[in-house]
């Protein structure tokens, strides 16, 4: 990648205590990053110091001066989060100390690839031991796996090789990725401070997306949400600050000894805030045997939490394994995602036990075996769309913003959803909501066969309803049961009148073996007219099941083949029509009840019901004792 694309370049300086490394970093930048008192005094760097200045060709740079001292590798270790290279510093006349290759190997840990050594203090030492000097320094890099090897002899006060060592960063520069800015912001915390008059500084590297003045953002550990005032970039007051930059931002919201390094802001929900992750880790060359849920010191971004290490298919680790997929108990929670890098160290005596990356920052309890073992490998080498599926596969629907946190990919989480879209893997059920294409396909096979079922058993009923249906769905989400249920009907599968959900070529009818009897029923009831017996009377003397008594009526009802008149009575259509024309024939205009009791030759007991559903049925209105028609039956 050009440079063009990555403007924004933080290097870090490590080496031993001694060796030169804020001499070098002056000489590159012009600033002394001594700037603590204690520093000063003892000759030493205690906090990271940080340097910023122009590298060339448009790059700006930041240095970071990470301290060397054994006794300050916690501060190392938070200085490099963020960091995109390193210059190693060996001095000339003292060559490779043992914690230099400690510090490479954090380096590694922390997935940190471009990397110079630049051998100070040169002019102390003659040709024959550069060349010795040269092949040992050489002979340690090619141990680790970075991308360039480069060793550079400099010397900060008469200025040897400086101009070749900014040549060589802006050369190295051309490897380091853009940042991603579109996606949540992220920056962790590794100096806080106050200023009279404005209150409260953080400072950072920020890690992922941009952040501007006037933005609310989430502060863990403590869920605290604070506001952004001001924004400092080298220096200088900005109104936006994006992934890749040394920023500092003044924060409303949050009062100084509620910081401290270790806290990190981000958007607010960007993130999960964990305790328990599931981690690949590498071990040091030199490590020790790891005792089974051994006290470590975690080490994530500019984070430090004791926890426990638990391995899965062994009681400890031994002096000759390499790598182990475990899981990181903290006693306190982190801001972690898939992929961070991390460190872990023995907290007496301290010493790097190793390093490696989150599988995924929500890990759970899982049983002792090498399935379990099996299980961390298949997530770790899993793609990001695998993941997507794997996470809505056990929560059945998800909004972009949790699956985002879960998964631990936020920033590509969009381009990872569109292809697997379009790939007719996932749906989305509502803006930003989705779910397994699979999922869908069972929850409709799954409707229409309640749907069948519910015909089978109720086969003179319109159909099931939809709240009903629904409830036999609790076991998915609600939302998700509803988006079901609406693309079968658009795509003809069911067919919804009112809340009744019904098979698209369903028809309601009696049984066959009950259809004899109901015939019986039904000429029975066409030849007692309006003067049928009460219903339940007839339906015993038909014969039939008493489980369909209350759908046959419904059925009659719904079906025309009956009218209801009174509470228990029914009046066959057919019958009502030929009353209806007899009625109209002896009284054309208007009529009272006793012409209406002559021409239809029956008595009150069953005239005065009939009389009413005329006028429910709109044939006929009351007006002074008497009944006018309004419409002329068929």
């Amino acid at each position: 990648m050009s440079v063009i694309g990555a403007q924004h370049i933080t290097i870090g300086v490590a080496g031993h205590i001694d060796h030169g490394k804020t001499a070098l970093t002056k000489a590159l930048s012009g600033m002394d990053t001594d700037t603590l008192k204690e520093e000063k005094e003892r000759g030493m760097t205690i906090e990271p110091g940080i340097a910023p200045f122009h590298l060339g060709n448009g790059v700006r740079a930041v240095i970071i001066d990470v301290p060397g001292h054994e006794r300050f590798i916690r501060q190392m270790i938070a200085g490099s989060a963020g960091i995109d290279m390193v210059i190693l510093v060996i001095a000339a006349d003292e060559g490779v100390m043992p914690q230099t290759v400690e510090h490479l190997e954090i380096l590694q840990f922390l997935g940190i690839t471009n990397l110079v050594c630049a051998v100070s203090k040169a002019d102390k030492v003659d040709e024959e031991w550069k060349a010795m000097l040269s092949d040992e320094i050489l002979e340690m890099l090619n141990r680790f796996s970075f991308h360039d090897r480069s060793v550079l002899f400099t010397d900060s006060l008469s200025r040897t090789g400086m101009e070749e060592l900014r040549l060589k960063l802006l050369e190295m520069a051309e490897n380091v990725s853009a940042k991603n800015e579109r996606g949540p912001f992220r920056l962790p915390i590794d100096h806080a401070f106050t200023i009279p008059g404005q209150g409260t500084v953080v400072r950072g590297t920020v890690l992922e997306g941009s952040v501007s003045a006037g933005d609310s953002l989430q502060m863990e550990p403590g869920g605290a949400f604070v506001k952004v005032r001001q924004l400092q970039i080298h220096n200088e007051q900005v109104d936006h600050a994006q992934a890749g930059q040394r920023a500092a931002l003044n924060i409303a919201g949050i009062k100084l000894n509620d910081v401290k390094r270790g806290h990190v802001l981000f958007t607010p929900g960007a993130y999960h805030v964990t305790d328990t992750l599931d981690i690949m880790l590498r071990f040091s060359r030199n490590h020790r045997k790891i005792k089974q849920r051994q006290w470590i010191k975690f080490h994530i971004g500019t984070t430090e939490v004791m926890g426990r290490i638990v391995f899965f298919d062994r009681n400890d680790s031994t002096e000759k394994e390499s790598e182990a997929y475990c899981q990181i108990r903290l006693i306190h929670p982190v801001t972690a995602k898939r992929g961070d890098r991390f460190i872990v160290r023995r907290p007496s005596p301290e010493e790097t036990i190793g390093g490696g990356e989150v599988i995924d920052p929500n890990g759970e309890k899982y049983r002792f075996g090498e399935d379990t073992v099996a299980f961390l490998r298949e997530k770790k080498e899993g793609s990001p769309e695998e993941w997507i599926l794997r996470h809505l596969n056990s929560y059945q629907l998800l909004h972009a913003e949790e699956m985002a946190k879960l998964t631990g990919i936020p920033v590509a989480l969009s381009h990872h959803l569109q292809r697997l879209l379009a790939e007719n893997q996932i749906v989305e059920v509502s803006p930003e909501q989705f779910t397994l294409a699979e999922s869908v396909t069972e929850i409709k096979n799954k409707m229409v066969e309640e749907a069948d079922q519910f015909h089978r058993h109720y086969p003179l009923r319109e159909g099931m309803d939809k709240a009903e249906l629904l409830q036999r769905f609790q076991g998915y989400p609600v939302l998700l049961n509803e988006f079901v249920l609406k693309e079968l009907i658009h795509e003809g599968g069911l067919r919804q009148n009112q809340n009744m959900i019904a098979r698209v070529d369903f028809k309601p009818g009696i049984p066959e073996q009950w259809r004899g009897r109901y015939r019986q029923l039904e000429q029975k009831l066409y030849q007692q007219g309006m003067e049928s017996e009460p219903f339940d009377r007839l339906y015993a003397l038909a014969g039939l099941p008493k489980c369909l008594h209350l759908d046959i009526l419904s059925y009659m009802r719904r079906s025309g083949q009956a009218v209801q008149v009174g509470e228990n009575r029914l009046i066959h259509s057919k019958a009502l029509k030929t009353h209806l024309r007899t009625l109209k024939g002896g009284c054309p205009s208007s009529f009272s009840i006793q012409e209406a009791k002559t021409v239809l030759n029956t008595s009150r007991k069953f005239l005065i019901p009939f009389l009413e559903l005329l006028d429910q049925l709109g044939f006929t209105e009351r007006a002074d004792g008497q009944r006018r028609w309004k419409k002329t039956p068929e």
